[in-house]
């Protein structure tokens, strides 16, 4: 999924987003919330902060998923769900 940071929607709301569609399902309604698992705050300054020159990323799991966040401008977002992995305890 790829994200612009002058998109309407914050960037956890595209994680969200993006999490659910790996998953297949409405993770917004999970007990486990995002920010149990990272500080989307601190994410949008990071990535918001960023110049076109500097590639950044982070990579964090949450939902029983792996999530990665990479950018220099616009933001890729990776979801690899890790429930469907059967090597994934």
């Amino acid at each position: 999924m790829l994200y612009k940071p002058d998109d309407d929607e914050e960037l956890s709301t595209a994680i969200v987003s993006a999490l659910s569609d790996a998953k297949g399902r409405d993770v917004s309604q999970d007990e486990c919330v995002l920010y149990d698992s990272i500080d989307p705050d601190a994410l949008d300054k990071l990535f918001r902060g960023e110049s076109d020159e500097d590639t950044v990323k982070v990579e964090f799991t949450t939902h029983g998923a792996i999530v990665i966040l990479w950018g220099n401008g616009d933001i890729t977002i990776q979801v690899e769900d890790l429930e469907s992995d059967p090597n994934y305890a």
